[in-house]
């Protein structure tokens, strides 16, 4: 399968501001709370319709600002999610306290 053009979202202007605002910090806050993507896009869409986008395309429309999002302002966007998976990964490496370690043997 081709396609004659790489998917390329409209910028982030061209979506109203309440709108484009709610489902940013609400799929930020989901994702960095450690939801999964389906979650998070579902939080995203009942956002997007309480700041008075459609119903019908909402979940489109939804993906295509997050893809803006992404592109645009991606480190603010995946800020929260990062910090939390750097955090899982050094509770995951944490030494044991109460075990003595092996000589020539690297800690985490």
């Amino acid at each position: 399968m081709s396609y004659d053009h790489l998917y390329k979202p409209k910028p982030c202007t061209s979506w109203p501001a309440s709108q484009l605002r709610a489902v940013g910090i609400t799929y930020r806050e989901a994702a960095g709370q450690g939801l999964d993507a389906a979650a998070c896009l579902e939080r995203a869409v009942v956002a997007y319709v309480a700041a008075g986008g459609a119903r019908q395309g909402s979940t489109r429309a939804v993906l295509d600002m997050i893809a803006s999002l992404a592109i645009e302002e991606g480190d603010w966007l995946w800020g929260p999610a990062q910090a939390l998976r750097d955090r899982q990964a050094r509770t995951a490496c944490q030494p044991d306290l109460f075990e003595l370690p092996v000589k020539g043997e690297a800690r985490c």
